[in-house]
Order: C-alpha cells, then structure tokens, then sequence
C-alpha cells in the first residue's frame, strides 16, 4: 500500500471487491466505514458500489430487509399484545389514578402504534378499532341531588 498525495492507493483483490459491495449491501456500515477498514479512500469506495447492477442490489437487499423486519414484527404482535395485556392489567390501579392528560397521552400512544401506519404495508392490511369511554369519576358535586329514597 502506498500513500500518494496524501490519498491510499492500494490494489484492491476482486474477492475484496465483492466483501466491500456485500458488506454494503447488508447495511449498517457507511462508505467512509469501509474506506478505513479496506485503507483506501471513499472516493476507491463509491466507485465500487456506483455501478447499476451493485446499486440494484443494494435496492433489493433493503427491500427484502424491511420485508423481513415487517414478517418478523407481525409474527411477534401476539406476544407483544399479551405482554401489553399483562402490564395493563397488573397496572390497573395506577391506571385508574392517573390524570386524564396521562390517560389521553397513553391513549395516542396506543392508537399511533395499534391503528397502523400508512407507510407500514402490514399495518394497513389490518386496521383495528379501539373504543374508549371516559367517565368522570371524581366524585364533584355538579350540583344534581341523588334520590336515595
């Protein structure tokens, strides 16, 4: 490896070559990243990876990744709803004294992450109503006498 003008200049195996596209293509490392780790510049790098067919892999590579994640995340909702459950009902009284801001906070939580997503393709397929009903329990007088006879 020689440095020239400040620059790496190395000879790249083709075995290398295709690491670095691979390496890309999987996610989750930058081209500067790979520029240090095979010592050559990023320039050596995006030239790599600049091709139609390297780019059409990386394309494909992401697709089937958020295809993956997606299949993944909707075979694990039934855990996640159960754990929910669970929770919600050990926290039932925490729930019951919480304010009404903390009620309708958790509210749009809950309808953000269960209504679905218009970006999300699993999500749109299976729509889920939730109904709330809120209920002043307070106990305030509203100036109405009960009839206890």
């Amino acid at each position: 490896m020689l440095k020239k003008g400040g620059d790496y200049v190395a000879k790249l195996t083709d075995r290398q070559r295709k690491q670095i596209i691979a390496d890309y293509a999987g996610g989750g490392i930058s081209q500067r990243e790979l520029a240090e780790r095979y010592q050559v510049t990023q320039k050596t790098i995006s030239k790599i990876l600049s091709t139609t067919e390297v780019r059409q892999k990386v394309s494909e590579k992401k697709e089937e990744n958020t295809r993956s994640m997606l299949e993944y995340l909707d075979e694990q909702k039934g855990k996640a709803q159960g754990l929910i459950g669970r929770l919600l009902d050990a926290s039932e009284e925490d729930i019951k004294k919480a304010s009404l801001r903390d009620k309708m906070g958790a509210i749009k939580i809950l309808s953000e992450v269960f209504g679905g997503n218009k970006d999300n393709e699993l999500a749109n397929d299976k729509r889920v109503s939730i109904k709330f009903v809120v209920e002043d329990v307070s106990g305030g007088d509203d100036g109405e006498q009960a009839d206890n006879t």
